[in-house]
């Protein structure tokens, strides 16, 4: 795990951990809400007894374990006497209303006290941060205490210059990157190093260390996004032992192959430049065979995986992405 989210960690752990032999209401089920549920499970092994949110629509089955506030006016289930987990960013009224239940554990004080809320705007929108509340997310964290820039998304059609068959830019960090790794079996080695196609500002290549990757790689195409990944390993202290940050073409890319076992993807290109890609990554492994695994979320063009004849696919799963099929194979 990452030194630098050592004190981020402990702070939920300290918390976490005299939860067990407890009932846990988790208050708010927005990103905060979500991030603390998979934490509290990932880490601990503790599952919300109740999950309260007032955040309904009509798409939400019925069937979902939430509940509204009026939950606490009930006597079921011993839920007079559960801890409330209060995850509800920046809402003093739910804050208040949680406090007069008794037992409230604040996490959004507890993890950003008096930097809870950045209220500075940048108009370049490669160098936009999140305004507003801070979500509890490890991004997030970084942006408030380390200055980086993971957070804000970026569309294609804000791109400064010609960027053809570039996408857009989304984050992706720990919460669902490690279960897509736990699932792959990974138990990263010095000898182990993973490689992101379309890296963006560096999220994932974060993610990665955070798991265990002693060294990750990755490139990106757009100049703007690209200065910002730099930025961000740089504000982190992560030097290019660690982390190998390329910009420019994927297609490009080939001997800087070799030195990878693991290829991340999360539908970062047009079909001809993932077919060059994925030719690319043959061509490595016949000059420096190894076992090489392939992780494809939104695996429109397995096809070019498979009619490769270098690979088999392995494991076939669903993710808590915004693209939920992940595809992996391993050469056979």
């Amino acid at each position: 795990m990452l030194k630098i989210l050592d004190e981020f960690r402990k702070k939920l752990d300290d918390v976490m951990i005299k939860a067990f032999g407890n009932r846990v209401i988790l208050y708010g089920y927005g990103r905060t809400g979500q991030f603390l549920e998979w934490y509290a499970k990932y880490y601990h092994g503790i599952e919300m007894d109740f999950i309260i949110t007032e955040d309904w629509s009509s798409t939400i089955p019925y069937n979902f374990p939430l509940f509204r506030d009026s939950l606490f006016n009930f006597n079921y289930k011993d839920v007079k006497n559960a801890i409330v987990w209060f995850a509800l960013p920046g809402d003093k009224k739910a804050k208040d209303l949680c406090s007069s239940h008794g037992g409230v554990v604040d996490f959004p004080s507890l993890i950003y006290g008096d930097k809870l809320v950045n209220n500075e705007i940048e108009e370049d929108i490669f160098e936009q941060k999140k305004t507003g509340v801070y979500d509890i997310q490890f991004m997030e964290y970084l942006e408030c205490f380390y200055d980086c820039n993971f957070v804000t998304a970026i569309e294609s059609r804000q791109f400064k210059g010609n960027y053809v068959g570039a996408h857009s830019y989304r984050m992706t960090g720990q919460k669902e990157i490690f279960p897509i790794l736990d699932k792959c079996h990974c138990l990263p080695t010095q000898e182990d190093a993973i490689f992101d196609f379309g890296c963006g500002k560096g999220a994932a290549l974060v993610s990665f260390l955070d798991y265990g990757f002693r060294h990750v790689g990755g490139i990106e195409y757009v100049d703007g996004i690209y200065d910002t990944l730099i930025s961000n390993m740089n504000k982190l202290g992560i030097d290019k032992q660690q982390a190998e940050c390329l910009h420019g073409d994927a297609a490009m890319i080939t001997t800087e192959l070799d030195k990878y076992n693991w290829f991340y993807f999360f539908d970062p290109f047009y079909k001809p430049v993932f077919e060059a890609v994925i030719k690319n990554i043959c061509e490595s492994y016949h000059r420096n065979p190894r076992k090489i695994t392939i992780i494809s979320i939104n695996p429109k063009f397995y096809e070019e995986i498979e009619k490769s004849g270098l690979f088999v696919l392995t494991n076939q799963f669903c993710a808590d992405t915004r693209q939920k099929v992940v595809d992996v194979y391993v050469t056979k």
